[in-house]
């Protein structure tokens, strides 16, 4: 059964599975009113899904998507939204830790470490042997050991002007 909506809203569309039981009916078209946004940033504040709270206010999904996207104080409004549903989870992983969890322990301690703890996430080891090799450097150590290059390699090394492209290449022996 399709209704017209109030002005500005689009069709509502109702949705019945045939048994009598039906969803709330669904906005199409139209912009989503400021009524729709506040509900939609309350509904994930209490844990609702994007698609749950879209369902639980009548509107499509993809229209609220398009505002989010179209308007900076609505995605800045469930960016918030999430934020502070993320801060609920580092609490409850927090108390976890406290509670003996391992881990939560680990992981707790491996993205919040102390203070005094040395950072060892920014910490790189500095790369050794071939791995420090720029391709360029790698490209002229090949050449110089007869290591075969494939000829789309070479022939893209002398197209961009690479100094080691102007080494000799070791021919690969055709196999019968």
């Amino acid at each position: 059964m399709v209704r017209k909506s109030p002005a500005g809203r689009g069709k509502k569309v109702e949705v019945t599975d045939g048994g009598g039981i039906s969803a709330p009916p669904f906005v199409t078209g139209g912009v989503l009113t400021d009524v729709d946004r506040m509900g939609y940033v309350d509904l994930l504040l209490r844990g609702a899904s994007p698609a749950a709270a879209a369902t639980r206010l009548g509107v499509d999904l993809y229209r609220i998507v398009e505002a989010i996207a179209e308007d900076e104080e609505f995605r800045m409004r469930v960016d918030a939204a999430y934020d502070a549903l993320s801060q609920n989870v580092a609490a409850r992983l927090y108390q976890e830790a406290m509670q003996g969890s391992v881990t939560a322990m680990t992981f707790w301690l491996k993205h919040r470490p102390p203070p005094e703890w040395p950072d060892y996430q920014m910490q790189t080891p500095a790369p050794t042997g071939l791995d420090a090799l720029t391709d360029e450097e790698l490209l002229r150590l090949a050449r110089l050991e007869n290591i075969a290059i494939p000829a789309e390699l070479a022939a893209s090394l002398e197209a961009a002007g690479s100094a080691a492209a102007s080494l000799p290449v070791p021919q690969v022996a055709a196999v019968d």
